[in-house]
Formats: C-alpha cells, structure tokens, sequence
C-alpha cells in the first residue's frame, strides 16, 4: 500500500540530502501522475523548487491534447508544469526505443539548463520484473540482471526511480483513492512492443511462483555481484591502461592476468568511456573482442562504438576513435 511516509523514506533513502530544485518527467500515465503528486507532497514539505515536465512526443494526434490535459490536472495542485515539444523528424522504424531517446534528450536538456538536482523518473515494480525477463531473453549477463537502479546518471543528469518499491495495482489504487483520474497509453496493449508480450504473461509467470519479491530479490543478488566486479575492473584499468595523446594502450598480459569476465568488463568501461557512447557494445561483440585478444588474431583490428581497436608491434592493445565518425549526430531543434 503507497503512503506518503513509505515514499518519503523510500526517497530520502535514495537521495541522502535534500535538493534545491527536482523534476519529473509526467506523461499523464497512472505511475507518472502518482509520482508526481506524491513528490510536490515531498517537496512541499521539505521547501524544494518541483517542476513537472512533459514530452509531447507528436507521435499521435491526440498527443498535443493530452499534454495540455495533464497541464491542467497539475495547476489544480499548483505544480509548476512545462510541455517539451518534439519537433524532429518522426520516426517509422524502432519507434519506442528512438521515442525513449529523444524523450530523455528533452528532458536531460531542461533539467541542465535550468540547474536542477535530479530528474524523477516513474518505474515500477512490475516494470522493474518486466526489464528482468526482456534482459533475460536478450540472453544478457549480470549486468543485464540487475534491473534498474534507483538511482544513475545519464548524459550528466542524476536520475531518480522512486517509485519502485510499488506495484502497478498500488498505484493505480492510490490514485482512485484521492479521486484523480489518469491517460492509459494505448501502445501499452501493443502487442508487437516485447516488454507489453512479457506483461501479458504475468498469470503464467506468477503460477512458476516467480513473484515480484522473489525478482526483486535476485536483481539485488545480481546488484551486489555486479558491485564486486566493477571494484576488480577499476583496479583492472588502473594497472593495464595507459593514455597516449588520441590513443590508449592497454598491456595485453596483464589484462589477461584477470578472469574473463573482469576482462570483457574491463574492455567495456575503456570504450563506453572513450567512444562518446551512452552504452557500451553488446555482450556478444565485447566476448568476440575477448576471444581475439586471448588468441592474439586482432592484427587485423575490429572496430566497436566508432573505436578502432587493434594490436601494435608489441602485442598491446591499441583503442583508437575512428576519425570522422565520433560525433554524435544532433537531434534537430526542440521548443523548450
């Protein structure tokens, strides 16, 4: 059951002190709405500077009107509310995953130029579930398993996920309680999004007795095993890496003195952090990299995330970013 003093606890736990200024990103959806009103509560209560935002995505006609219903809704509770507009080329292929993208450049954009704290985002704890099992299809390793965490960074904004200690059912219950109504997003029914297959399958799922709990249970498992190997890959890079001008050399022997998945870890963090990247190379090509590193037939190179990896004379590894192809392409203009 969502009360104040349980999301209050959950939050203060997350942040450690209390913030100047806080945004959240409202899309008038059950979780967003709730965490929203729950938050300006917070905020209120602790004299800090609330601003919700919403992406008007202008993937649906109706999207326009929704955003300005969800602006009405919050003036009720005296919210400072603002509506970012998407004003790009539509996309017509991967539709969710370049939404997800442009939605957060919005709003990391807003949260830097107007100097705010921290950026609060809605996941749930079935989302948090839902996220296991896409991961564990995508045959994806430790990292993958350990779900999403309350709180990171992205694009040098700290993002918050308060609200995953709460199932869909609670909050939605919460919601009725206080009387105030919410947008059901229709692509939530689609099947053809993999994440919407997965939620549909939950009766099946809860009758393996592969609960909420239990998940949340194994990503904290996962969590602190994910926590032991990046203690062992940041003493990895600072013994086998070694910047030079535009290039970085990393002495094969001595990374090869570690276990594999320290390695493949290792190599990860080098191009993530050196590639201009969000994210670093899949799984299966960092593993590829690994098996021609140990069996020395890199000669030829590779190249991952726009970085040019390959042997010198000495049999070290030599990461360099490909010319001309290590600039992120920007996203056309946005009304802010």
């Amino acid at each position: 059951m969502i009360t104040q003093k349980v999301f209050d606890e959950n939050l203060v736990g997350i942040l450690g002190k209390t913030p100047l200024r806080v945004a959240v990103a409202v899309s008038g959806g059950s979780d967003s709405l709730c965490l929203t009103l729950l938050t300006n509560n917070w905020c209120k209560e602790n004299g800090v500077e609330l601003t919700a935002l919403t992406v008007d995505h202008n993937l649906r006609s109706e999207s326009a009107e929704e955003a300005m219903t969800v602006h009405n809704w919050l003036e009720n509770y005296d919210i400072h509310h603002e509506i970012l507009t998407y004003t790009g080329k539509i996309p017509t292929s991967n539709i969710e995953a370049e939404a997800r993208q442009y939605r957060y450049k919005l709003l990391c954009d807003y949260v830097k130029q107007h100097n705010i704290d921290f950026l609060f985002i809605a996941h749930n704890q079935d989302e948090q579930r839902e996220t296991f099992f896409l991961n564990l299809s995508r045959g994806s390793g430790v990292y993958g398993l350990c779900g999403m965490p309350a709180i990171s960074q992205r694009d040098g904004v700290n993002i918050v996920r308060p609200m995953m200690i709460f199932t869909k059912s609670e909050i939605k219950e919460y919601l009725t309680n206080i009387h105030q109504v919410w947008v059901e997003d229709p692509s939530n029914q689609d099947d053809k999004y993999k994440r919407v297959r997965i939620r549909k399958l939950q009766s099946f799922i809860d009758e393996l007795e592969l609960t909420n709990e239990r998940i949340v249970n194994t990503i904290s498992n996962m969590q602190r095993v994910r926590d032991s190997i990046e203690f062992f890959v940041r003493e990895c890079i600072s013994k086998v890496m070694e910047k030079q001008e535009d290039k970085i050399i990393v002495n094969t022997n001595a990374l090869l003195y570690y276990p594999e998945e320290i390695v493949i870890r290792t190599l990860a963090q080098i191009i993530r952090e050196n590639s201009n990247k969000l994210y670093p190379p899949r799984l299966e090509n960092l593993e590829l990299l690994y098996k021609k590193i140990k069996s020395g037939s890199l000669n030829k190179g590779i190249t991952l995330s726009n970085m040019k990896i390959s042997f010198n004379k000495d049999k070290n590894i030599v990461f360099q970013r490909e010319t001309g192809r290590n600039q992120k392409k920007p996203l056309k203009k946005t009304n802010i």
